[in-house]
């Protein structure tokens, strides 16, 4: 009987925990992901597509995310169409993240923490997770600002990883000697104003 009472207790207990749990699908047309690479001459930057992805809300707000990305959709923004172009298709290069053979890469968190007494409009998470490259699993950790409205949720934030872990070294100071003004640095950012519903 007693066995009987608490296997009934841990039942309701997992269903009311799914029920407090959300989870919104994302729109793959309203968010955006914007990447950031850093030369000792400049930057450039461009975007790249989500194909899908799925935030868990729950009671506290934030509880998870999972992101993948079309690494064949990479594109630049800060160039005129012709090198823009080659730039993109360098990209997806075996140079730097060989999209023919590695179409997508993908974020998931496995740890999502409030920030306490977080100020309106800044990041109020952190959250850390995999960043898989390439098919190589890192992780890494960011702020994130995220709440929920009538459309559903909103995250934004700037996630920076290091390039090198990814076997992606092309120009990288710590790979090649005398570059001059033709090393990359190691460091990507991307940022990214994510919508779920």
């Amino acid at each position: 009987m007693r066995s009987k009472i608490l296997f009934t207790f841990f039942t309701l207990l997992t269903a009311s925990v799914a029920v407090a749990q959300s989870k919104f699908q994302v729109d793959t047309k309203a968010t955006r992901v914007v990447w950031t690479g850093k030369k000792l001459t400049g930057q450039h930057q461009g975007g790249v597509g989500v194909s899908s992805g799925s935030v868990l809300w729950g009671p506290s707000g934030l509880m998870g995310a999972e992101v993948v990305m079309d690494m064949t959709s990479i594109s630049t923004t800060d160039m005129d169409p012709e090198y823009g172009t080659r730039l993109a298709n360098d990209l997806k290069s075996t140079n730097f993240f060989n999209a023919a053979k590695y179409k997508t890469a993908s974020f998931k968190a496995t740890s999502v923490t409030p920030i306490p007494n977080a100020e309106a409009g800044k990041p109020n998470y952190n959250v850390t997770g995999d960043l898989t490259i390439k098919g190589t699993t890192k992780p890494v950790t960011f702020a994130v600002l995220a709440w929920k409205d009538k459309k559903g949720i909103r995250a934004a934030g700037t996630m920076a990883f290091d390039r090198t872990l990814y076997d992606i070294t092309y120009r990288s100071g710590r790979f090649f000697d005398a570059l001059g003004d033709k090393m990359i640095e190691d460091m990507v950012e991307i940022t990214f104003d994510l919508s779920a519903k």
